[in-house]
């Protein structure tokens, strides 16, 4: 396996992140410091192993790549996350004047929820486990497989006889023979927790990211053996490669980044084009400039160096497309976790700038992918769009029609023109059946009728959308039945459907904020939010809640319940009912801890329990238990009284660290470089040991 070098990742992205300012200049960006300085009040970075970047404003502090727009005197629109429709241009587009040379659709080679084959489509449903077969012309599923409660994606083989299909739990790619019903004949082990696959067009490799392993490996689907793997980072999810086969992207759910791995070299690394807004000006200061006789108009900069006071960060990347002239598309979301601006009251609200800037927004980031090989930069735009929670994607190159389906607003976004300069938002269409809620988690496209089938994960349902090329919204010309049974008990799913629900007053202000924009997966976005004076991380949950009362970092909520209540009122929602809080904490309690990655050194790991709990640290004092966590409340800190003891379950993927997020590392919270000191006994700790006891906590 080949070794990931960020520092080496960093350089590259500082020629790799570029944003459009026009079609004739771009807009250079540089990379903010990787990791946290000690004894800043800020956390700078709050993700280790992010890539950040700072956008050049235009001389009025107006960053560019932003999803909001700004306008008055100077043309700024002081109105919260104004736009003029679902989708809306923030650069100049990267798109061609016309139309693609070709419009014969390729072989889908893009993981995804839901595929289409020469007799119908096929669907895998992460809550049953099982992969389905819905012949043309079904409401039901004509034949079901078992593959294993989180199966994340599928792909079909271009020779039309072969599906291969992601077994996240349990290391796999299954193949499965389509030829009548569905066959398990073969399957390939991975490494661990596989998620995101995408064939090569020649049809002889597949690319699979795994996501406790952090990388992206190629089989060759000759022999099944593994031919090369690359480590690329924290949470990758999708990947997609190009038509023309040169080059593979990745996205992933906390970096701010997309990795962008050449193929067909002797040897793969990956460079990263950033994703990041990276501005730290205030959007108040920009509307508040002081124009007086023979002075100059000034914003007044914060310095970056100081805080993370309106920067903004790219989150939540599942799916990487490419669509015409030789573009790629990213849906991701972007996160404003400090409040900017001199007026903010710090008792209210999650993040965002004074009513002007939203805490969440939403966006589809434009790559003008190069063919000039590995060394030329890469362009990026972006657009904003209404939708909430963008998770899947597909393309009709037939009429060059990008649809966006919004996992937690139930919805679908045709863009046309999407690899034009003319690209435009056509129409949206709601894809709830009967009120219930979809939760959409993958789109495609017929290649003979245009018509768009969406996998409803909540409802477990399939919907179709007719293939409409004007700007009329299409309805649901048709859908399934229930096509599999939940393992989820009936609370349970009320509160899945409810965490992810996008655009509801109950919830957070506006609708901005769901549970899940902050707790993709149930997980955690790295990032630290400035929240009733203080900057709090975001927790992580997932196998963390059972048991661990009591919760905030303060430790005033008893339980769970509670806590839920206390959150969506912070959050500015109207609030949710006893029964619904009951509800969402059914579900949570349902999800599994996180995996833990692939041990390189068993006697490292030993030694490391061995320190942790001995009483050369002190560790297991305090965390001990199936959580490891005592439940209690210690004052370590003096922003906060008292700060409860977190669980360590995950925590190789819970980054960074401390109630502030002022540890970027593990190692970085073992030699004291963070906000918090004074917690067990590790100053006097070696290298050595340090190295140890990091390979340790990395297995909890």
């Amino acid at each position: 396996m080949q070794t990931f070098d960020w520092n080496k990742a960093i350089a590259q992205a500082s020629w790799m992140g570029m944003s459009r300012r026009s079609r004739t200049a771009t807009i250079a960006a540089s990379l903010a410091t990787l990791g946290f300085v000690a004894g800043s009040a800020f956390a700078r970075s709050p993700v280790p192993e992010q890539i950040q970047t700072v956008v050049n404003d235009d001389g009025f502090g107006n960053p560019h790549g932003l999803g909001n727009r700004f306008g008055n005197s100077f043309g700024e629109d002081l109105s919260f996350g104004a736009q003029s429709g679902p989708f809306t241009m923030s650069d100049a587009p990267l798109g061609e004047p016309g139309a693609p040379a070709s419009s014969r659709p390729g072989p889908v080679l893009a993981g995804s929820a839901i595929a289409n084959f020469s007799d119908g489509l096929l669907v895998v449903d992460a809550d049953s486990g099982m992969l389905l077969r819905i012949d043309r012309g079904s409401d039901t599923a004509t034949a079901q497989l078992d593959i294993g409660v989180g199966v994340s994606q599928l792909v079909v083989h271009p020779d039309g006889r072969r599906a291969f299909v992601v077994d996240r739990r349990h290391d796999e790619i299954v193949v499965v023979d389509l030829s009548s019903g569905l066959s398990r004949v073969d399957a390939y082990r991975t490494r661990a927790e596989p998620f995101g696959v995408s064939l090569t067009p020649d049809g002889s490799t597949l690319l699979v990211t795994t996501v406790a392993d952090r990388s992206l490996s190629a089989l060759d689907l000759a022999t099944g053996l593994e031919s090369w793997t690359l480590e690329i980072g924290p949470e990758p999810r999708g990947v997609a490669v190009s038509p023309d086969g040169r080059e593979a992207l990745v996205a992933f759910l906390t970096t701010g980044a997309v990795a962008r791995v050449v193929l067909g070299g002797a040897t793969q690394r990956a460079s990263y084009v950033s994703l990041d807004a990276g501005t730290s000006r205030s959007p108040v200061d920009r509307a508040r400039f002081v124009v007086t006789a023979g002075a100059s108009r000034s914003p007044g900069p914060v310095d970056r160096a100081l805080s993370d006071e309106g920067r903004s960060f790219a989150r939540n990347a599942f799916a990487v497309g490419y669509v015409g002239h030789g573009l790629a598309v990213v849906p991701h979301q972007l996160s404003t976790p400090h409040l900017a601006g001199e007026g903010r009251v710090e008792s209210s609200g999650y993040g965002g700038g004074d009513g002007f800037v939203a805490p969440i927004s939403h966006r589809l980031a434009f790559l003008d992918t190069p063919d000039k090989g590995e060394g030329s930069s890469t362009r990026v735009a972006m657009a904003s769009l209404l939708l909430h929670q963008p998770r899947a994607l597909a393309y009709d190159a037939r009429v060059d029609t990008l649809y966006v389906a919004g996992y937690g607003s139930d919805n679908v976004l045709a863009i046309a023109n999407v690899s034009q300069a003319s690209a435009r938002g056509a129409w949206t269409s709601d894809v709830a059946v009967a009120g219930e809620a979809c939760g959409p988690s993958g789109v495609t496209v017929d290649g003979s009728t245009g018509d768009i089938a969406v996998w409803c994960s909540l409802s477990q349902r399939v919907v179709w959308l007719g293939g409409a090329t004007t700007d009329a919204s299409p309805s649901p010309i048709r859908h399934t039945e229930q096509l599999a049974n939940s393992h989820l008990s009936s609370a349970a799913r009320r509160g899945r459907a409810m965490f992810r629900s996008g655009n509801n007053n109950k919830i957070s202000t506006g609708g901005a904020m769901a549970c899940s924009s902050c707790h993709a997966e149930v997980r955690a976005d790295g990032l630290s939010w400035r929240l009733q004076g203080n900057n709090l991380q975001t927790p992580f949950l997932a196998g963390r809640l059972e048991g661990a009362h009591p919760f905030k970092w303060d430790g005033m909520d008893p339980t769970l319940h509670d806590s839920l209540i206390n959150t969506v009122r912070r959050l500015g929602g109207s609030g949710i009912t006893s029964t619904e809080a009951a509800d969402i904490a059914a579900f949570l309690k349902t999800v599994d801890a996180p995996r833990v990655p692939t041990v390189d050194d068993i006697h490292a790991v030993a030694r490391g329990q061995a320190l942790f709990s001995g009483e050369v640290t002190g560790c297991a004092t305090c965390h001990s238990g199936p959580l490891m966590t005592d439940q209690q409340s210690y004052d370590l800190t003096a922003d906060l009284g008292k700060v409860d003891t977190p669980s360590l379950v995950g925590l190789a993927t819970s980054a960074p660290y401390y109630h502030d997020g002022s540890a970027a590392t593990l190692d970085a919270l073992l030699r004291g470089n963070a906000n918090v000191h004074g917690m067990g006994r590790i100053s006097k700790l070696s290298d050595v040991e340090i190295h140890d006891l990091v390979q340790y906590l990395k297995t909890l």
